[in-house]
């Protein structure tokens, strides 16, 4: 077989690899002592002390050894791609004498002149393309279409950045996705500190900006109450106020009227006598803004260039065509040298009329002193990997056409895609008849593999009434997502005088050249800008379809059509019935709501899963307050009962104290009262299998709330179920959600570690990073930090507060107190070494975290975490907060200070009274700390 090595190995520093690298290109597995040791995982022995993780892959039946990681002496344990195996005994495992033919898996797609590979999610080999831009140095900007691995490529180059790093884009999806994709088979790097962040979170990283981002569907509502003449769309008007008003200037916030009237005429969307109207609304959308506590991004960035620090050693722009300039040069600006940067992006696939192009984005750098770069900054990826062959070439003809008609404003946005998918698809072109509609939508409605896509939000309603699925968008909606079938509906006949002035004096003689730069022969024609938005949302379109178009027109007598090759419409479609899991539209609701496409995920929900609302009453923080009034002052039994088992789910010592003082005789028996609460409520938690939970996931949903204000997720946390828990994350359970406490299902794993070490031991291993979130987003002194899962700061942040309940109550009995390190060191001892290694169990690490994070510690990378009372004792920074369901609250408002209380002892009443006299006055000291720390009145 062939052996190709990752590329992060050097095969210098491991002893006797040629050796070993031999008898695997022999397949002599006998000489090598290959045992099989995982998944696709196999172990060679390089000598006595060291072995060799390998994968086995096959592509055109040719086997490949990928040899994966350097394990020194024996230590399995450290192993990136080990980390579910619980142990290895290589003296029980046996040496295999050929490779396991069952266990390969196939490689889509490997360059045959490279002997190295790259790794994220999966095994990457570049192409000579993308590897001869891997290979050169920032600056440099990376343009490719949708599936050309431009992601992939700069993350690759992103390992290759020492020191503070910054990975930002317009969506946050994106941002969540690719920073999974980075730290995918848990690799790490300790020259590195990355923030990945959204657009949004690096304005809040700067400073959080007062009130909440304008949106779209925020501004349209206004809008529509004084809509007035010929100024009537809404989305027309938004983006010109933020792809010609606010944004491109980068010495100052907004065009003045004057200037704006003044643009030339491919400088705006509106014609000369219309932008004194469009001025006018602007004026009152800045009213607006104001009245509501909303803010434009574009203005917020342009003042924030007084504020941004230099903070970054290495940059990464994804998507950049969605940024704006002031949004660009705002990023930049951060960097310490202005060189350091990758952008990268699609100009074709803008669907918004935001006037980008890649001269802009060089004559950025150009005009700005402080941002001389290099004339050879961009390189192009013209391979899509994503797309069938008959779907690029649909896609390539548009292209054509729209570098025919328009000319070219940069040559940059001007390429030719080369298709390098793998399976093969077709497009159908169809008239829209009653019957091809009901063939198409009895046969896909019920699959997740099918997506209808409209030009705007207007047809969205009969396409719906003809389509039953959930699955209908439109162009700004479907940009970013990818299904294997589309259906593209009526998306030229809506348009027709527009596309037929597209295609004015195009001739299919014309489509059989060469791609070339060139721009409009007339100067003062704004068809350019006026026509591109709808020539690039065909591109799109189209290019959301991995494998089949299905395209329907009513008018299908169209030029455009005509120059594509879709002449003559089918009349009939034979269909086969294509039907998805209920489970696979779980996961597709739960993937479009983290899109950001609620309307489509709550269809799923609605009449997919048909999904109702719980009929019982949960226990809010405003339930509570009338619970108690029942039981305490009402004597109501029923009451008692119900929130004696709401503070044994809580550990709320406060209430069993009360209940104790009223002779509530269950309360003197806290551990049989929880086991009988677990036989009355959580007995579908207790079984091995998780149907019984399932059960109720298909009715309410995957986060549903039972009585007591938990999601099924805290309750399987809490019980440590690992199937149940398992079986929820694949239906994408919230992680971020919190219970009662204010803690979420991650906090209540590790809260239930401390109190069981058979659970440490047991579970944790299973659950741990199947609960874990991925970053914690937190905001100190008026900047947000986002605290990713890697750091000792996200794991001590989120221990602390699951311990804050049971940990603090010891700490306020005489004076007021804090964590100290040996309450870490104890909660930590049992972790298993795969979810905490044990140099971050060690007390001088631990207490290096705390010293290092406190709120006056002089620290580059101090997070200003803790406060410290006293020496050696930390109570969280009480000006700190964090973002609980897109809010920020204050760590203080999030766990409840008056729940603290100590443990009541009965026939002791001298000892209780001691005891909470002094809890009364340390929560009173702690609330006036807190009080003065936030310049709030106590």
């Amino acid at each position: 077989m062939k052996v190709l090595l990752y590329n992060e190995l050097n095969p210098k520093t491991i002893p006797g690899f040629a050796k070993l690298k031999k008898y695997l290109q022999d397949d002599d597995f006998k000489s090598a002592e290959v045992k099989k040791v995982g998944d696709n995982l196999y172990r060679a022995r390089l000598n006595q002390r060291d072995r060799l993780l390998f994968s086995i892959y096959q592509h055109q039946q040719q086997n490949y050894a990928l040899i994966l990681e350097f394990i020194k002496n024996h230590a399995y344990q450290d192993s990136r791609f080990l980390r579910q195996v619980s142990s290895i005994d290589e003296d029980k495992i046996p040496v295999m004498l050929k490779p396991d033919e069952t266990g390969e898996k196939e490689l889509v797609y490997l360059n045959p002149g490279h002997n190295a590979f790259n790794l994220l999610d999966k095994i990457i080999s570049f192409d000579d393309r993308q590897q001869s831009i891997y290979d050169l140095q920032p600056p440099l900007i990376v343009i490719g279409s949708a599936g050309s691995g431009k992601t992939a490529l700069t993350l690759e180059k992103m390992k290759q950045a020492v020191g503070d790093v910054l990975y930002v884009t317009q969506s946050a999806y994106l941002v969540k996705n690719s920073r999974d994709l980075y730290y995918a088979h848990h690799y790490d790097n300790p020259d590195q500190q990355i923030d990945f962040l959204s657009f949004q979170e690096f304005l809040e990283s700067i400073r959080v900006p007062a009130g909440k981002p304008v949106t779209f569907q925020a501004f349209q509502q206004w809008f529509s109450r004084f809509r007035q003449g010929q100024l009537k769309d809404a989305h027309k008007l938004f983006e010109e106020f933020r792809g010609v008003i606010t944004g491109p200037a980068t010495d100052k916030s907004w065009l003045s009227r004057e200037d704006y009237l003044n643009l030339g005429v491919k400088e705006s969307i509106f014609l000369g006598e219309e932008r004194d109207a469009v001025y006018d609304v602007f004026e009152k959308y800045l009213g607006f803004l104001q009245e509501q506590r909303l803010y434009d991004s574009n203005i917020v960035s342009h003042q924030y260039l007084q504020h941004v620090q230099p903070s970054y050693d290495f940059v990464v722009v994804d998507e950049v065509q969605d940024l704006t300039n002031i949004q660009l040069y705002l990023i930049i600006k951060s960097l310490r040298q202005a060189q350091d940067f990758i952008l990268c992006g699609d100009s074709n696939q803008i669907v918004h009329p935001n006037f980008f192009s890649w001269s802009k984005v060089k004559s950025l750098f150009y005009r700005q002193e402080d941002l001389q770069t290099s004339d050879e900054l961009i390189r192009i990826l013209n391979t899509n990997y994503r797309n069938s062959p008959q779907v690029t070439d649909i896609a390539n003809k548009i292209l054509k056409i729209k570098n025919q008609r328009f000319g070219s404003i940069d040559k940059e946005s001007h390429y030719l895609v080369e298709s390098n998918g793998h399976t093969q698809g077709e497009v159908l072109f169809l008239q829209d008849t009653a019957s091809i509609r009901q063939e198409l939508d009895s046969k896909t409605k019920a699959s997740t593999q099918f997506a209808v896509i409209v030009m705007t939000v207007d047809q969205k309603p009969a396409a719906q009434q003809h389509f039953s699925t959930p699955l209908v968008f439109t162009i700004q909606e479907a940009k970013g997502l990818e299904y294997e079938n589309i259906i593209l509906y009526n998306f030229l006949s809506q348009e027709e005088t527009r596309y037929r002035e597209i295609s004015k004096g195009v001739s299919p003689a014309d489509l059989e050249r060469d791609i070339k730069y060139a721009r409009a022969k007339d100067k003062t024609d704004k068809s350019l800008e006026v026509y591109k938005f709808y020539i690039n949302a065909l591109y799109v379109a189209i290019t959301r379809a991995v494998k089949n178009l299905y395209w329907i027109e009513s008018s299908p007598k169209q030029p455009l059509l005509d120059l594509l090759g879709l002449r003559d419409a089918q009349g009939s479609l034979l269909l086969a019935n294509q039907n998805s899991t209920l489970d696979a539209w779980r996961q597709e609701a739960h993937k479009l709501e983290l899109q950001g496409k609620q309307e489509q995920a709550e269809r799923i929900r609605n009449e997919i899963l048909k999904q109702k609302t719980p009929d019982w009453q949960v226990i809010t923080a405003e339930a509570l307050s009338d619970l108690k009034r029942k039981a305490f002052e009402g004597n109501d039994k029923n009451a008692k009962i119900t929130l004696f088992e709401y503070a044994l789910v809580y550990e709320d010592r406060d209430v069993i104290n009360t209940l104790l003082k009223t002779e509530f005789k269950a309360a003197k028996q806290p551990d049989k009262g929880l086991q009988m609460l677990q036989q009355k409520h959580y007995s579908a938690y207790s079984f091995k299998k998780p149907d019984a939970v399932l059960k109720q996931v298909n009715q309410y949903g995957p986060d549903f709330r039972n009585i007591f204000n938990q999601t099924p997720l805290m309750v399987a946390a809490w019980m440590g179920n690992v199937e149940v828990i398992k079986a929820l994350f694949e239906l994408g359970a919230d992680t971020e959600k919190v219970d009662g406490n204010g803690l979420t299902a991650f906090q209540v794993a590790l809260s239930q570690t401390d109190r069981s070490d058979a659970y440490a031991k047991k579970k944790l291993a299973d659950i741990y990073e199947l609960l874990e979130p991925t970053s914690m987003s937190i905001q100190v002194d008026g900047r947000l930090v986002k605290l990713d899962k890697h750091s000792m700061e996200f794991f001590m942040l989120n221990l602390m507060i699951a311990l804050f309940y049971r940990v603090m109550p010891n700490k306020m009995t005489y004076r007021l107190d804090g964590f100290a390190t040996q309450d870490f060191i104890d909660a930590v001892q049992h972790i298993p070494h795969c979810v905490l290694p044990e140099r971050r169990k060690q007390r001088a690490y631990l207490s290096s975290i705390l010293s290092k994070n406190e709120i006056d510690k002089d620290d580059k990378h101090n997070r200003k975490l803790f406060y410290r009372v006293k020496h050696g004792a930390y109570i969280f920074n009480p000006r700190l907060a964090l973002k609980v369901e897109d809010e920020w609250v204050n760590i203080y408002d999030l766990l409840i200070i008056d729940r603290l209380s100590p443990v009541y002892k009965p026939n002791l009443d001298w000892w209780n009274e001691y005891n909470e006299k002094g809890m009364v006055l340390c929560k009173e000291l702690l609330k006036q700390l807190i009080a003065e720390q936030t310049g709030e009145k106590p």
